[in-house]
């Protein structure tokens, strides 16, 4: 081929170049739909999921905050177990109504969840001092009992009637502590009881010697009842201490519930203001990019256009003349429309003739090498078996002679054994070389048929003619 002088250009660069800015511009153009898709969504979605819904989920929030507030003053007042666990789970229930609003702009910042926590973990709290108020009392109610009892064996004791008559008043002072609803008056009345048990004490004296054991005896039951560690005035103290502790709690979770409502209102209408506002923005930018992508699709098409017309002239025309000439076989020449252009497919097609001059000479040596012993260089076995095959065909069918010389060096293992392999070698070589020295005919074939054994094809050879040459 003779050299080219044109200059040469990728036309893959070309087309991947453009089709690169195709690519930017539909990216671009993707990208403006995409933001004006979402500021209209970002609009139907604040209106249909904000803007109303807000003040609808205002007004939710506001109805749960009342009953919220319910619930908390039930909590307060259980008067069991059963009542305080109901108040508590429907204390739950509603917080968890609240927060599932997550979702709505109203409710998202953090410090309004941080403060629907706060409320939760005051809920829970007041529900922790409740369960221990219903604890106590119970325990306090217990000894009630106790004074009972203690009642009924004073009055089967017989003693005197000033003593009975002043135990029977300690009873009853203390049972009326459980009536007492002040810490202070708590106190104040322990202070008189104290002073109405010293009393006891000089009136147990005066008892006769028979009656005081047994007297002394109700007396320490007394006594054991109201100072014991876990007796009635300390749970009394403990009950009231309670009780002053969940009411701040209850009145503090009402305040914080009445201030987390005023917030979700104030939110919900700030989100519809700040709406009115991003739609009105949103209108004035869809415009403008309305014109924006007009221009950008017309110039998208018109060089797609263009890239479509350079790809099937200079590119599909080509590579199918060059696969058509590829699959004939077929020699490629510069003036060609392959080498219209010096691009790529000029180079394939340079490189197509490289190639299959290339494999020609690869395969006649390839076939030279598989038809020749490596040793000898003369014709191997099974060139020896593929021209016998086709000269006895011949043979019969132009009805000439053919003869075969079969030669076997004698010894040649005990030679090859006391000389070695190279010296061996080499006697192999030198019988090859004689005997295609001697027979010097075209058509004559010499092969080594293996080993030290080798064969000679001779066409058109009588047999007495092949001993002649054989010997």
């Amino acid at each position: 081929m003779s050299s080219v002088s044109k200059r040469y250009y990728s036309s893959a660069r070309l087309l991947f170049g453009s089709l690169l800015l195709i690519l930017l511009l539909f990216i671009l153009l993707s990208l403006l739909f995409y933001h004006r898709l979402h500021q209209a969504q970002q609009i139907v979605s604040d209106v249909a999921e904000r803007a109303v819904p807000a003040v609808l989920e205002a007004s939710q929030v506001h109805d749960k905050v009342k009953e919220l507030n319910l619930q908390s003053e039930l909590l307060r007042n259980a008067v069991s177990q059963a009542a305080r666990a109901r108040a508590s789970q429907q204390i739950r229930q509603i917080i968890v109504q609240i927060s599932s609003l997550d979702h709505q702009q109203y409710v998202q910042h953090q410090y309004q969840q941080q403060r629907l926590q706060l409320i939760a973990d005051e809920a829970r709290s007041l529900d922790m001092l409740i369960a221990e108020r219903l604890v106590l009392q119970q325990q306090s109610r217990r000894w009630l009992d106790t004074l009972s009892q203690l009642q009924q064996q004073s009055l089967q004791l017989n003693a005197s009637q000033p003593w009975l008559l002043h135990y029977s008043g300690l009873l009853r002072d203390i049972t009326a502590l459980y009536s007492i609803d002040r810490l202070y008056n708590l106190r104040q009345s322990r202070t008189e009881l104290n002073k109405a048990l010293a009393s006891n004490k000089e009136i147990l004296k005066q008892l006769r010697s028979t009656e005081q054991p047994a007297a002394d005896v109700l007396y320490q039951q007394l006594l054991d009842a109201l100072f014991a560690e876990r007796g009635i005035l300390a749970l009394l103290d403990a009950e009231l201490t309670n009780i002053a502790r969940a009411t701040g709690k209850a009145n503090f979770l009402r305040s914080l519930v009445t201030d987390y409502a005023s917030e979700t209102e104030l939110n919900a209408y700030q989100s519809a203001a700040s709406l009115m506002k991003l739609s009105q923005q949103s209108s004035d930018s869809l415009a403008r990019q309305n014109q924006l992508s007009a221009a950008l699709a017309l110039t998208a098409i018109l060089l797609l256009l263009l890239i479509m017309f350079h790809t099937q002239k200079r590119v599909i025309k080509r590579l199918k003349l060059l696969n058509m000439k590829v699959l004939a076989g077929s020699d490629f020449v510069e003036d060609d429309l392959l080498f219209s252009s010096n691009d790529e497919i000029a180079e394939i097609a340079r490189s197509f003739t490289q190639y299959r001059d290339t494999v020609r000479a690869q395969q006649t040596a390839l076939e030279r090498q598989s038809l020749t012993d490596g040793l000898t260089g003369i014709a191997n076995r099974r060139h020896f078996d593929t021209h016998l095959q086709s000269t006895v065909a011949m043979a019969k069918r132009i009805k000439q002679p053919l003869a075969i010389i079969l030669l076997d060096v004698d010894h040649f293992k005990a030679y090859n054994d006391s000389y070695g392999h190279l010296a061996g070698d080499d006697t192999l070589k030198a019988i090859a070389n004689t005997m295609a020295t001697t027979l010097q005919r075209q058509v004559d074939l010499v092969a080594r048929y293996g080993g030290e054994e080798f064969a000679c094809i001779l066409p058109n050879t009588s047999p007495e003619q092949a001993l002649i040459m054989a010997e």
